[in-house]
């Protein structure tokens, strides 16, 4: 191959240069609100900084990563690997999802090359699996919930954390929980995100229902846990050596692709954002399973719903005036999701140029 074709081959089309902008647009107004100590804007009000370390460190700035990522074990982050106590109090978005959220520091802290402190909330998390089933608890702290509720998003993040620090151990247990969550699922067209011991959780407190029981044939739904599943089961199969995770994975994912296209063309609508990420992944890991087509398509859904000063927000149906602490949740997690895509959108074209 001539160094002419080589750098044709390295020269993005124009959607992967528009998402080019969008990911460093959001990569400025993050590190706009950074201190030079790595001390996020509004931390005292939101604990929605988790995934930072982890969104910078794929988008290039790592000095930044670890910058926020020694702020956070300095301040945030106990002797035990847990958060301080405190900083949760009227955060039910949060505080519901503490293990998942503590996941995606362990993989910040992990990819700004902070292994000691990530490690730390690793053993934490692998000590609040369910040692039976191998799911991750749900911190529920208000209505007549059952002990031992475990949910999806919750249990694969931290299979994902697992799987990145090496405890296999944990990540097979998660493996388990998740075959377990999709072969328990009724077929009444929902999906059900928490698993109650072998069963999934079928009678939520009206107030969380939406987060519990998701209706793929409706707008406007939590549509995210099937994606998170199958990233984690993506990864997984090939660490793992599991082809089996892969089909997993897809039935996982069926539930998207067989819901509501309103999931993909509800401009205020952000919940199918671990879809996309999901194809980036599975793209990689299931090269014939269809993908592809998703690329494109998940890409210009990203760019669709940025805000022209680089910040992604929660779905404007919900909250049409976000926070600034609402901005950084989102725009870590969208701007790592899209690295995502891009990356396996150019892979694509390099393996078929090749």
């Amino acid at each position: 191959m001539s160094i002419l074709e080589v750098i044709e081959m390295f020269n993005p089309n124009e959607l992967t240069r528009t998402a080019l902008v969008a990911r460093d647009r959001s990569v400025d107004w993050l590190l706009k609100h950074i201190e030079s100590d790595g001390r996020p804007a509004d931390c005292d009000t939101r604990t929605g900084w988790s995934r930072l370390g982890w969104s910078l460190a794929v988008a290039g700035e790592p000095a930044a990563a670890s910058a926020v990522v020694s702020w956070a074990a300095k301040h945030r982050i106990g002797e035990n690997g847990d958060y301080l106590p405190g900083f949760m109090e009227g955060q039910s978005y949060i505080s519901q999802y503490a293990n998942y959220w503590l996941g995606t520091f362990v993989v910040s802290a992990w990819m700004a090359g902070s292994f000691d402190i990530a490690l730390r909330s690793m053993d934490y998390l692998a000590s609040q699996q369910d040692p039976v089933y191998g799911g991750l608890p749900t911190r529920l702290d208000s209505g007549n919930h059952p002990a031992g509720i475990c949910d999806v998003l919750s249990t694969a993040q931290v299979g994902l954390s697992a799987l990145i620090t090496g405890q296999l151990d944990v990540a097979d247990k998660v493996y388990r929980w998740l075959e377990g969550l999709l072969a328990a699922q009724p077929s009444d067209g929902n999906f059900y995100m928490f698993r109650q011991g072998e069963d999934v959780w079928r009678t939520p407190d009206p107030a969380f229902a939406w987060a519990a029981i998701v209706p793929f044939n409706q707008p406007r739904q939590a549509f995210y846990g099937p994606g998170m599943a199958a990233v984690f089961l993506a990864r997984y199969a090939h660490i793992r050596h599991r082809l089996e995770a892969i089909e997993l994975a897809r039935g996982f994912l069926a539930y998207n692709v067989n819901g509501t296209q309103e999931q993909f063309t509800d401009i205020e609508s952000v919940q199918a954002c671990k879809f996309g990420w999901a194809v980036g992944v599975m793209h990689q890991a299931d090269p014939e399973g269809g993908w592809g087509k998703w690329l494109a398509p998940m890409m210009q859904w990203f760019i669709d719903r940025q805000a022209p000063e680089g910040w992604w927000g929660p779905s404007r149906f919900a909250d049409p005036n976000p926070t600034f602490a609402d901005r950084l949740v989102k725009t870590s997690e969208h701007l790592m999701e899209i690295t995502a895509l891009i990356s396996a959108l150019n892979a694509s074209s390099f393996v078929q140029g090749s």
